[in-house]
């Protein structure tokens, strides 16, 4: 009778602890997409911006506004998942609009930076189905293996 009382509130826990609530999950996300617009390394979500809202919250609000900013997810690992589910979005969005356009161009840039690495960026230019106007977007940037001769480029597999 003892046992089944713990493991009911241990259950009771565990699932308080996995539930995570879904404002914080969305606060989460936006601060990630700022540290992503800012270019910005990982860890200023956890090192600046986490203790910067918990002091704000607590002058401004209230205690209770600063304990629920100590549990949004901003650890290096966090934040880095979040730009990447958000850019793998951005990118099957983008890979949608294009299948539902009829027509659609590819335009192939090369570029050397600073350190002589090549990279490589296609762009594609659609119609968008929503309107008539033309879109345009990158599909990726890619760091080729030697240089950006065209022999090069178009050996090279950037799709995949």
């Amino acid at each position: 009778m003892r046992k089944r009382g713990a493991l009911k509130i241990e259950k009771k826990i565990i699932s308080q602890a996995s539930t995570t609530d879904n404002s914080l999950l969305t606060a989460s996300y936006l601060i990630s997409l700022q540290i992503a617009k800012c270019k910005k390394p990982y860890c200023i979500g956890e090192e600046l911006v986490k203790p910067s809202l918990i002091a704000a919250c607590n002058e401004a609000l209230s205690l209770s506004g600063a304990s629920k900013m100590k549990d949004i997810p901003l650890s290096n690992g966090t934040v880095e998942r979040r730009i990447s589910d958000m850019a793998e979005d951005t990118e099957k969005q983008l890979a949608t609009k294009i299948n539902k356009s009829e027509l659609f161009a590819l335009q192939l840039d090369a570029s050397t930076d600073i350190q002589n690495s090549s990279i490589l960026l296609p762009y594609v230019r659609y119609i968008d189905r929503d309107g008539s106007d033309m879109k345009e977007g990158i599909l990726s940037v890619s760091a080729l293996p030697t240089h950006t001769t065209s022999s090069d480029i178009f050996s090279f597999r950037w799709l995949h």
